[in-house]
């Protein structure tokens, strides 16, 4: 929040001079005490790092800085201090061959400058009251836009929410006519209702939009990363996709390098990401034409897979390639008469992106089609238990592997589990552990008829058996877990950890001990029925 000097506060304008030059600093003091009516406390620091330790102790209502400074030069000095205290507006001194630079950095966010030399005590009054009114006066305005931002994410997120259930009915009324359930359908009929049908689902595919860009800019859009396969999630877009290519006679192909390591991502979130690529994709190329997705581990960082959407469409110029990431931005392309849709995809795709550890970008030339690159880091069982491989965890001599199967009680093939409940029993069994000694791994495969968790302790025999009986106790106190038809069946599997005393060096035995507990977490999850 901005300085606000309060009623109480009016008698003392506190200043905070960041000036190493004596004389300056003596001038100064001068031209303030001549002053009618002196209202200015004046505070002084010679280096860049004093001036930042009394800004933390907080009460400046406006700071004069000089750029060069013994320990900071230049626009540096201003982005810091800038940095450190927010809220404060600042006056920049500068002398007469700097005033260039003096001009830069009001646009970095000063609110004024002052050439040295050519001050007096009125130009010098006037320039730190109206840097005060200046700063107040943005301060306002960022609270009125946070408020408008808020306002119009709440109206946004109610408006998506209403219309969502009349077109759910829509939708599925306008099914059950298409599959004959209601009478027998002309070719004319069928082909208007396939119309209202895909007019239906594009209206669903801008509500999810809105909702997804008030969630993410309300902070309430969550990933949850997982391991996951990047190729089956693009055989997936591309069924999903198919009709849509095929109307305009685009080939999607895939090209994926061999022995492809699984990604940290969210499915659901990925799938989106690739739904929206492709798509776009589709409505930018021209028909006949043809869009691929390849995928490999990235040659610059071997922790992420690196993957990209090509399309023989149209192509973006060097200007939009700059905005098309921005929200309701679209490109204009005459040559295009598809509908248009919100403007959000690319936006939320930069989003969904950033949140799972990756980047996104795009690289084009018009008439020449367009490539959209984006990254995911892999998957790396030894990472996630690293934290708790120390020296002091592995003088116990050993790890245990619980396995936390939540399963239906009766085996119902037709059956989908609710995702909430699971979320909950995994909540419960993160609960139970210790956050020190026991790390409880991400999902490793979908959760459409049941789920495995698995939990890594640090621990011997005795203290497996106590994580075992702590998290069963857990979860039969689960009300959602029985009320769902679910049963929680927990057990484990001892992992020997070799002496520190030995030969061979912590890190290598860390290495071999995440090896061992990575080759029998995979074993264990390929015995598991229930994901077959």
């Amino acid at each position: 929040m901005g300085i606000e000097i309060r009623e109480s506060d009016r008698e003392i304008v506190r200043i905070l001079l960041i000036e190493d030059d004596p004389d300056d600093v003596l001038l100064l003091r001068q031209m303030l005490a001549k002053v009618e009516d002196n209202r200015f406390d004046l505070e002084c620091a010679d280096r860049l790092q004093a001036g930042l330790d009394r800004l933390a102790r907080g009460g400046i209502h406006v700071v004069l800085l000089d750029l060069s400074l013994p320990d900071s030069q230049g626009l540096d000095t201003l982005v810091t201090v800038h940095a450190r205290a927010l809220g404060v507006p600042l006056v920049v001194l500068t002398g007469l061959d700097d005033e260039m630079l003096a001009i830069e950095a009001v646009r970095e966010g000063a609110q004024d400058y002052l050439v040295k030399g050519q001050i007096d005590s009125n130009l010098l009054v006037r320039s730190i009251r109206y840097a005060i009114e200046r700063n107040g006066l943005l301060e306002e305005l960022k609270r009125a836009q946070q408020k408008q931002l808020k306002m119009k994410n709440q109206f946004l997120s109610h408006i998506s929410h209403e219309l969502r259930s009349p077109l759910t009915a829509i939708r599925q009324f306008v099914t059950i006519l298409l599959d004959g359930l209601a009478g027998d359908l002309s070719p004319e009929q069928h082909e208007y209702l396939e119309i209202a049908l895909r007019n239906a689902n594009q209206l669903r595919a801008m509500i999810d939009e809105l909702l997804d860009v008030t969630r993410a800019q309300t902070g309430k859009l969550t990933v949850e990363p997982q391991r996951i396969s990047l190729a089956k999630l693009i055989v997936e877009a591309f069924e999903a996709l198919q009709t849509s290519a095929a109307e305009k006679g685009i080939k999607l192909s895939s090209s994926l390098a061999d022995d492809l390591p699984p990604a940290y991502a969210d499915p659901y979130r990925v799938r989106q990401i690739l739904l929206n690529l492709i798509e776009n994709g589709i409505k930018h190329t021209e028909p006949k034409g043809k869009i691929t997705v390849r995928v490999q581990v990235s040659n610059e960082d071997p922790h992420y897979l690196y993957a990209e959407v090509m399309d023989t469409g149209c192509g973006i110029s060097p200007e939009e390639s700059e905005r098309i990431f921005k929200p309701l931005y679209q490109i204009e392309n005459t040559s295009n008469t598809s509908r248009k849709g919100l403007g959000l995809g690319l936006y939320i795709c930069k989003d969904l992106v950033s949140r799972q550890g990756g980047r996104i970008w795009v690289e084009s030339q018009l008439g020449r089609g367009s490539t959209f690159f984006f990254t995911l880091p892999i998957f790396s069982l030894m990472d996630l238990i690293s934290p708790i491989l120390t020296p002091e965890n592995l003088e116990r001599g050993s790890a245990a592997i619980i396995s936390v199967r939540v399963l239906p009680v009766e085996k119902l093939p037709s059956r989908k589990i609710d995702e909430k409940v699971l979320r909950k029993a995994r909540g419960v069994v993160q609960h139970s552990i210790l956050p020190d000694l026991d790390v409880l791994l991400p999902r490793i495969t979908s959760a459409d008829s049941g789920e495995v968790f698995f939990v890594v302790a640090c621990c011997d025999r005795g203290g497996a058996e106590v994580l075992v009986r702590r998290i069963e106790r857990q979860l039969a106190r689960l009300e959602d877990l029985q009320n769902a038809g679910l049963d929680a069946v927990v057990s484990f599997t001892m992992v020997d950890i070799p002496s520190t005393g030995n030969s061979k060096s912590l890190e290598q035995i860390v290495q071999e001990v995440g090896s061992n507990i990575e080759d029998l977490v995979n074993d264990l999850h390929k015995k598991e029925e229930v994901f077959k």
